[in-house]
């Protein structure tokens, strides 16, 4: 029962909120009435009429601590105070607006910049992938002990392997990618586009099922025979198919050949590459039965409430299982699990948190220099927290009211943060150099909303110390003798000095560090690569086949299948029209496009070692040039030459090798002549005579390759797609257009996409470090000029709280330096011991950026020049109000 009444009693409360007005007026009446008939009652027996009143008043009791009493009983009194603490604060705000502007300025850049970096966290990190509980997904990866462990990527008999004995996923699904070209009609150019070739149970692992049609069948995943099926992203089948439902189990032309539409799949889906247009079945991937041809990777979801730990055992033991069964293939060969969100998304993880530590530094400043204006506001305010105190307001009463009053101004400055953190948002997406992935786009959620107000409220909170501290012994009487004297408590002047110190501190920290981002991003602008990347266009060339003449039956069995016709254009053609384009000097053909991270590896065998061991067998990159590649990349020839015509055959014995080939086998000798082939030293392979011996270079990545093997150089053969470098005396972004007409050029069919500068290609290979450095070098310039504030704020504080005891000492005969001397001096002494812990600090964190540098260490010359800009902008700050301590007169000063 007693529940019962306190809910209704609540219930009551909570109703009396809305008609506080109307229940005052009938308590009044009530009261006015139960008066009126008592001394009606005293007039009757005689009493005059004014005795009447006073006698009834006396016998009622105290009317107002009735009606107070009364009225508690209906109201939250607690919920009614805080709100008078509200207005009051809103009160206090607007009566000193300019107090009020700077402070929510600061807040709103502290908690604005929080707030934006934090809705990136939220939508990498906290939110995760788009698919259905994708904790549990996770990649399954092959790799090889060598001198270190490397990635290798999967086969397709380990991977049926893999999935037949393991017991703790729940399915598994091959995947990989590549390119096809979507036909043209005669308006329309052909557009190449990226596809992810799968297993059936790809989607169902991935949660997604089709808006339209179907996914692929388990029959359909063949090798030998695969189905001509396609599905279509949701985008592709608006751009090129008008949205049309009924394509599917319609045919599409897709590099001259014919699919059936087997489904289209929903908004925003672009695979686990987040690129793909187009998913095809398994066969198309590329990938035979050969247990030794690996490269792709495999998706695989843990049953729930399998560990990491457990899986990686399971797939440890069958790893040595095929080991054993397959010594040729498998030896020393195993397969690591990693999560699928470590794997899309965690190269920018240590970044965003690395950000996430600086800008929560910016907001420790901001909050620095509002305590330093409470503080000083505080000062003001001594008269007025001694006068209360006086009355009867306890401690935590004054405390609640100075807390609620920086909440409420906390409150306002995310408030106006929140507009600031949209702009910033949109802005770091759009100019990042960063390609975050499609599905990262940051927004102001109610997550994102909840942080910031949970920021406000826990800056509120400690703004509320500041003063609160500073008040917490004040008396009249002192408050009264302070207020005379016009200074400050020693108090007041000590907790002043700890935030600049604070703010000092922290602007090292944010200043090394960005400093340092500067320097790495400087030192990987200037890695050589091995050839020279001005002036040069790359772009990929998609060439049909010429139609297939009609030759009746198929060949018997056992026959040799006729060669497939020649493509339409040849690559020795495709030279010849790109050359033909003004400005251009130079253009060759490969298979790899440099820096992009591509191109096969294999073993071989050099003439005369017999080294099998897989662990130090020899291995390389293979790529496939034309002649004139290595005139068009500036990559000299060290000994013997390039290819010649008659060598673009696919039997040509002539390769090229680089430098660590030659200082491998034959250091000292001429290697030109010497002899090695593809596989161990007792394959049938044909022996390949070396004609040529390049530098090494930093082909497949920037600053360096991500192994240290050599590189080999084939003649090129007709192939597509077909990249094609082009150096060009002109700007390399303007001679595109006229070099897409020019290959295309009688030639419809033929598309010609993927055009990038090589500029643009070095870019991609430093955009991390550009993001970091450019983001990190906002937020140390913005904790430059709040610390650069803040020490503004309190020499000039001091220099107003002793402008008397300085007017003394100048009419008293001392110098405009000595006054000088004693602002800057103290000043800087607050600035040298903040910076001697921000130093110490920054190197203590040095480990948080130092992933992210290339070239420097945690603390190099760079971080030098940092600390004198900060320390010399900081002392900047002292002398201005230092020289205001001189200017004014000593009568004037007296007087005031």
């Amino acid at each position: 029962m007693k529940r019962l009444h306190d809910a209704i009693s609540f219930v009551r409360r909570i109703g009396a909120l809305a008609g506080r007005r109307r229940r005052a007026r009938a308590l009044q009446e009530e009261v006015d009435f139960h008066l009126a008939m008592r001394q009606r009652e005293y007039e009757e027996a005689g009493a005059s009429a004014e005795a009447a009143r006073q006698l009834a008043r006396q016998r009622f009791g105290n009317v107002t601590a009735l009606t107070e009493r009364t009225d508690d009983m209906w109201r939250f009194p607690s919920f009614e105070s805080f709100v008078q603490d509200v207005r009051y604060a809103l009160r206090s705000l607007i009566r000193t607006p300019g107090f009020s502007l700077v402070a929510l300025l600061m807040l709103a850049i502290g908690i604005g910049a929080n707030t934006a970096m934090f809705s990136l966290v939220d939508s990498m990190l906290l939110r995760g992938l788009p698919y259905a509980d994708p904790d549990r997904l996770v990649l399954l990866i092959g790799n090889v002990q060598r001198t270190q462990v490397e990635r290798r990527g999967n086969s397709l008999p380990d991977h049926n392997d893999w999935r037949a004995r393991s017991t703790l996923f729940e399915d598994m699904a091959a995947y990989t990618t590549s390119s096809i070209t979507v036909a043209g009609d005669g308006v329309v150019e052909p557009e190449r586009v990226t596809f992810e070739s799968v297993t059936s149970p790809y989607f169902s692992l991935l949660g997604i099922a089709p808006a339209y049609g179907r996914t692929f069948r388990a029959d359909e995943d063949s090798v030998t025979d695969p189905a001509y099926v396609v599905m279509l992203s949701d985008g592709l089948w608006r751009r090129r198919f008008g949205a049309d439902p009924s394509i599917v189990n319609k045919t599409v032309l897709l590099s001259g050949r014919s699919y059936y539409v087997a489904g289209i799949m929903p908004p925003g889906f672009t695979g686990i590459t987040d690129s793909a247009q187009v998913w095809l079945p398994w066969g198309f991937g590329g990938y035979g039965d050969n247990r030794g041809s690996r490269g792709f990777n495999t998706l695989a979801r843990l049953k729930p409430g399998v560990t990491m730990a457990a899986a990686q055992a399971e797939m440890a033991v069958i790893s040595a299982q095929l080991a054993s069964a397959y010594p040729a293939t498998n030896e020393k060969r195993a397969v690591e699990i990693s999560p699928l969100l470590v794997e899309t998304l965690g190269q920018l993880k240590p970044i965003m948190l690395a950000l996430m530590t600086a800008v929560s530094f910016v907001l420790l400043i901001a909050c620095a220099n509002v305590a330093n204006l409470l503080i000083g506001r505080s000062e003001a305010r001594q008269r007025e927290i001694a006068v209360r105190s006086a009355l009867g307001a306890g401690q935590a009463r004054l405390f609640r009211q100075l807390v609620t009053e920086s909440c409420v101004l906390t409150i306002l400055g995310a408030a106006a943060g929140l507009a600031l953190a949209s702009a910033l948002m949109r802005g770091i997406v759009a100019t990042s150099p960063v390609q975050f992935p499609t599905y990262v786009q940051p927004a102001l959620n109610v997550t994102v909303l909840l942080f910031a107000i949970g920021v406000a409220l826990c800056s509120g909170l400690v703004l509320g110390l500041a003063p609160a501290l500073h008040a917490r012994k004040a008396r009249l009487t002192d408050a009264l003798k302070e207020s005379a004297r016009g200074s400050g408590s020693a108090r007041s002047h000590r907790m002043r000095g700890v935030l600049v110190v604070t703010e000092i501190a922290l602007a090292i920290v944010l200043f090394i560090g960005a400093a340092l981002m500067i320097r790495s991003s400087q030192q990987l602008a200037a890695v050589d690569p091995g050839f020279d990347t001005s002036g040069m266009l790359t772009v990929t060339v998609s060439v049909p086949r010429q139609p297939a003449p009609a030759t009746g039956a198929p060949p018997p069995p056992g026959q040799t299948p006729p060669p497939p016709p020649p493509y339409l254009l040849t690559g020795k053609e495709i030279l010849e029209r790109v050359r033909a384009v003004p400005g251009v000097t130079d253009a060759a053909l490969v298979t790899e496009v440099p820096l992009t991270g591509n191109g096969g590896a294999v073993f071989y065998s050099a003439e005369g070692d017999a080294t099998t061991d897989a662990q130090t067998m020899p291995r390389a990159y293979i790529h496939r040039v034309s002649g004139e590649f290595f005139k068009t990349m500036r990559m000299p020839i060290k000994a013997g030459r390039t290819f010649i015509d008659t060598e673009f055959t696919a039997t040509s014995p002539a390769i090229i090798v680089s430098e660590n080939v030659t200082k491998r086998f034959w250091a000292g000798q001429d290697p030109i002549g010497k002899r090695i082939k593809f596989g161990p030293p007792a394959s049938t392979n044909p022996w390949l005579t070396i004609v040529g011996v390049v530098p090494e270079t930093k082909f497949r990545a920037l600053p360096a390759n991500p192994t240290e093997d050599p590189d080999l150089y084939l003649p090129a053969l007709d192939r597509s797609p077909q990249p094609v470098l082009i150096r060009t005396s002109l700007p390399p972004g303007s001679i595109q257009p006229q070099v897409r007409s020019a290959i295309r050029q009688g030639q419809p069919a033929v598309a010609v996409f993927a055009a990038q500068t090589m500029d643009e290609l070095v870019a991609t290979q430093t955009s991390a470090s550009r993001f970091t450095m450019w983001v990190l070098g906002l937020f140390a310039v913005t904790a430059l000029v709040l610390s650069a504030i803040g020490v503004y704020g309190v020499m000039s504080y001091l220099v107003t709280q002793r402008w008397r005891e300085f007017s003394i000492r100048l009419a008293l005969g001392a110098s405009r330096r000595d006054i000088i001397g004693v602002v800057v001096g103290h000043g800087a002494r607050l600035v040298a011991i903040g910076a001697a812990i921000g130093i110490a600090a920054a190197i203590a964190l040095g480990q948080v950026f130092a992933s992210a540098l290339y070239g420097v260490t945690t603390f190099d010359v760079s971080s030098i020049g940092a600390i004198v800009v900060l320390v010399g902008s900081a002392l900047l700050a002292c002398v201005i109000p230092a020289f205001r301590a001189t200017r004014v007169h000593p009568a004037t000063a007296l007087r005031s």
